[in-house]
């Protein structure tokens, strides 16, 4: 004799369907495994098995086959690796090349005259051109050392120990030939005192308003120098933007003029030989003529900056 399912039992069955359809409807999706793998797919419900050819009641199905636990994939399995951190972030760009320091440009009024001036953003050496240096110019063949030696003493071309001091003995035409060898150029006189005076700021010194005392290689205070210093010994005395020696150690060129018929050229910053503060002070000029050399005129270099610099 055929057993046959109790219609209850159909029933239940139906209402377990209907109530998994509702939850899946209300929760969405199944949630993802924590290890990131697609959900496992739900049981399916019990299904009623369609009635005989007699007409006679319908059976219940075999009972529905356990849902497989999905395999957590193994660790790592595709997920993208984060792209590692840069270790040391890229420094933003003043636009100046190594060894310089970007001085913003601006207006003041200039000299006894009274002049105006305008001066643009401009990149300067941080340091006055060293003997070094320019011994590697000469070698080089860009750079001439024609009477590279001219003070006992003082010279610093070729004398061992000295080569981080300032190249001195070069002529106006040495000490262009030398910046133009770099793909820079020497400034003007202008250009030479808004950096030394900190711009807007209008100091009397480059470091401010202080005395100088130490702050500078020169031979006040008691101090008797009968050569320069290595060039950046004195962070002390160096301008807002840290470009150094910029008051003593030795005079520097510029392409300005200061008198009628261009012989003569404005150096600026006093040197060591210096020991009265009026003679180091960031307006006071000095000047030589353009074939003029000495223990105590030396060289420093500016550029424009790159068009491309980081705001």
């Amino acid at each position: 004799m055929r057993s046959h399912t109790p219609p209850l039992a159909i029933s239940s069955l139906f209402l377990a369907a209907a109530t998994c359809g509702a939850l899946a409807a209300a929760c969405g999706a199944s949630p993802a495994a924590p290890d990131g793998s697609p959900p496992a797919a739900p049981a399916p419900a019990a299904q009623a098995a369609p009635g005989d050819s007699a007409g006679g009641p319908p059976t219940a199905s075999a009972p529905p086959r356990t849902a497989a636990t999905a395999t957590p994939a193994p660790a790592g399995a595709g997920v993208a690796e984060p792209a590692a951190a840069s270790a040391t972030p890229a420094k933003p760009s003043d636009g100046c090349p190594d060894g310089m320091a970007r001085v913003p440009g601006g207006s003041f009024v200039m000299g006894p005259l009274k002049v105006k001036a305008t001066v643009g953003d401009l990149c300067m050496d941080r340091t006055e051109v060293t003997a070094e240096a320019y011994a590697a110019c000469a070698k080089a063949g860009k750079c001439s050392d024609t009477l590279a030696n001219c003070a006992k003493e003082a010279s610093t071309y070729g004398v061992a120990g000295k080569e981080k001091q300032p190249m001195v003995c070069v002529d106006f035409a040495q000490a262009e030939a030398y910046c133009s060898a770099q793909g820079k150029r020497l400034p003007r006189d202008d250009e030479w005192e808004w950096a030394a005076r900190g711009g807007e700021e209008a100091r009397p010194y480059p470091w401010g308003g202080e005395a100088p005392k130490d702050q500078l290689c020169w031979s006040g205070g008691g101090a008797v120098r009968k050569t320069a210093c290595d060039v950046g010994s004195f962070p002390a005395g160096a301008n807002p933007q840290g470009i150094q020696d910029l008051a003593g150690n030795v005079f520097e060129w510029t392409t300005s003029a200061n008198d009628g018929n261009g012989k003569m050229r404005v150096a600026r910053g006093g040197s060591w030989r210096d020991g009265i503060p009026p003679l180091v002070r960031t307006a006071r000029p000095g000047g030589f003529e353009v074939t003029y050399r000495c223990g105590f005129l030396g060289i420093r270099c500016v550029t424009e900056p790159a068009a491309t610099a980081a705001p």
